[in-house]
């Protein structure tokens, strides 16, 4: 038999507390079993790409003027894997968010794959409520909405483009080659002849 402490306790745990009412698991910005809105799932990117790139460029000004190149140049390799450990562990907690194990993220390592896989994951919808990855994110804040917004929708129409860059490249690369054709000299003869794969 349960204690009188027991139930008031299970009230305030993550779920429905027996009322109807869902209690939101606190966020975690580090967690791999939460789950991950959409909005949120920009918004952390932004926020990791941002400060990723900060700590970039610093590193690269600090080498130029403190330390050897070398120091520049590894500091930005150990960013850009904490950054794409990150950035994984945001995939998962998005396909938790779906209902869906993790293991999916894998996609998106397969070329051409990891594009409408990315897509997926910005237009995806979640489950309303809980699943067995824990419960919805509670309703975001204004900066998520701005930020996670505005990042959103930056990143869902350059996945569009680059499909339909892709396609047009494929399907009709004759399409392309007045636009090929301004490619100024100067830059590397495989990004000029390109095209000769298709």
């Amino acid at each position: 038999m349960r204690s009188r402490t027991d139930d008031s306790d299970a009230i305030f745990k993550p779920g429905f507390n027996g009322r109807g009412n869902l209690v939101y698991e606190p966020l975690s910005v580090l967690s791999l079993s939460q789950r991950l809105g959409r909005l949120r799932y920009a918004c952390y990117q932004f926020a990791a790409w941002f400060t990723g790139f900060l700590l970039i460029a610093l590193a690269m000004l600090l080498s130029v003027e403190l330390v050897p190149d070398l120091v520049g140049i590894g500091v930005t390799l150990i960013v850009g894997l904490l950054l794409l450990l990150y950035t994984v562990g945001l995939m998962v907690r998005r396909l938790h968010d779906m209902d869906m194990s993790g293991w999916w993220a894998l996609l998106s390592l397969v070329p051409v794959l990891n594009l409408p896989f990315h897509l997926f994951l910005y237009l995806g919808n979640g489950s309303s409520s809980m699943n067995r990855y824990g419960t919805p994110n509670p309703l975001p804040s204004g900066i998520v909405m701005l930020f996670g917004g505005l990042f959103w929708f930056i990143n869902v129409l350059s996945i569009i483009a680059t499909i339909a860059f892709m396609v047009i490249a494929w399907l009709a690369p004759e399409w392309l080659l007045p636009y090929l054709s301004q490619i100024p000299d100067s830059w590397p003869a495989a990004g000029r002849n390109w095209m000769e794969v298709f």
